[in-house]
């Protein structure tokens, strides 16, 4: 089960923002975004709405939990895929890091 304030401080520290900044982001006071991250309240729907949209996310995505991606190693060797399976895989890798801004195009010739 998910612990609302523990996932509001993940995504903030992930920003790199300061509980002062998400808050004034989010429109919310300062003692507020505090007592409900030490857990001493619960925010109600539009606060956070509010917290979400600051930290440029869903409220989907907030209550999704990301499950850590099994480790694929770069040869594919140790899972003795085939060739065509090895190139999707490839073919993935280079979508999801230049979808994230990790890797850039590389331009054809």
């Amino acid at each position: 089960m998910m612990n609302t304030a523990r996932r509001i401080i993940q995504l903030r520290t992930e920003k790199n923002y300061s509980t002062n900044k998400l808050a004034q982001l989010a429109g919310i006071g300062q003692a507020t975004l505090r007592d409900i991250e030490i857990g001493k309240k619960n925010p109600n729907v539009t606060t956070l709405e509010k917290i979400c949209q600051a930290l440029e996310i869903s409220l989907a995505e907030f209550f999704t939990e990301a499950k850590p991606a099994p480790i694929i190693r770069e040869d594919h060797e140790k899972y003795n895929l085939p060739e065509e399976v090895k190139k999707e895989i490839a073919l993935i890798e280079e979508f999801v890091l230049y979808k994230h801004g990790i890797r850039k195009r590389e331009e054809t010739k």
